[in-house]
């Protein structure tokens, strides 16, 4: 009973870390449900610097913006926005604490410099007193619909990366995504599903009644990609919209992988619950998707 019950929510773990390290190879997409996709795609280019692909067209509800041009966005996981009906945004907010977690977090250079840059550009961004806080590592902004958004200070940036940044010419703040922020209500069996489905490893081991948890691909460290961040809340809102034509819930988190169908075939085997072709949800909720790389 009890094995049947851990293959019916998921958590039943693999039997070699190795042999999951390749089904997840990284993030490829964070998508986002907007109510206007060209205002959208202007915001997104002058605050953040994301660009769309050259297949766009006038007139799509979808578009892909990258972060290519800046050479240490490497890794990084385009922005996928979809324009919707559906009220639902990317926000929860912190049981223990009040404040609205950011969803989509990213890097930035020069803290202070982008703060400066949102608020001249009047953009919905949290009050920072920099005299009373003058080490502050983030805050917090929102976009034109109210997805939340964070920006943290990348420490790691130096040597090579900085060289590389002296040439650049797109955007003179954000460099690309740090990561993803999840709401769940027990944090030590997201943890589990977590590392057990995708193979992700835990930064540091919770401490006591710790409410939050930072996750890392295999293959590197902390820095090394995108970073998938586990939040305990009473909040009941998940990362999941729906698509105002068809009604189909969309993805918000779309994993990598050089083996998609491995992949899906683990997660049905699993018993997790499916979204369509690719897509599933974890245990709480939250709408989530394999594609290839």
């Amino acid at each position: 009973m009890m094995d049947e019950a851990k293959r019916a929510n998921g958590s039943e773990a693999e039997p070699d870390q190795a042999e999951r390290r390749w089904h997840v190879s990284g993030l490829a997409a964070i998508e986002i449900p907007v109510s206007s996709l060209r205002s959208s795609m202007d915001w997104y280019g002058e605050m953040l610097g994301a660009k769309p692909e050259a297949l766009w067209q006038e007139g799509d509800r979808f578009a892909m913006l990258h972060f290519r041009d800046n050479p240490v966005a490497a890794g990084s996981p385009a922005l996928y926005l979809v324009e919707t009906d559906d009220k639902a945004r990317l926000t929860f907010n912190s049981t223990r604490y009040g404040y609205t977690h950011s969803v989509v977090d990213l890097y930035t250079h020069d803290l202070q410099g982008y703060y400066s840059f949102l608020r001249e550009r009047h953009a919905d961004v949290n009050e920072v007193d920099w005299e009373k806080e003058p080490y502050r590592q983030g805050f917090g902004f929102r976009d034109m619909d109210g997805n939340s958004l964070g920006v943290c200070k990348a420490e790691h940036a130096e040597g090579n990366d900085r060289a590389q940044l002296d040439g650049f010419k797109g955007h003179s703040y954000i460099w690309g995504v740090a990561g993803v922020e999840i709401p769940v209500t027990d944090l030590r069996k997201s943890i589990e599903w977590y590392t057990s489905v995708f193979g992700l490893r835990l930064l540091d081991e919770p401490s006591g009644n710790g409410e939050s948890a930072m996750l890392y691909l295999n293959e590197g460290g902390r820095l090394s990609g995108p970073y998938i961040y586990l939040v305990e809340t009473e909040d009941e809102r998940r990362l999941a919209f729906r698509q105002s034509d068809t009604k189909v819930v969309h993805s918000v988190i779309d994993f990598c992988t050089d083996h998609v169908e491995s992949m899906l075939e683990q997660l049905r085997g699993r018993g997790i619950q499916m979204n369509g072709i690719s897509g599933f949800y974890d245990p709480e909720g939250n709408s989530l998707a394999i594609c290839s790389m």
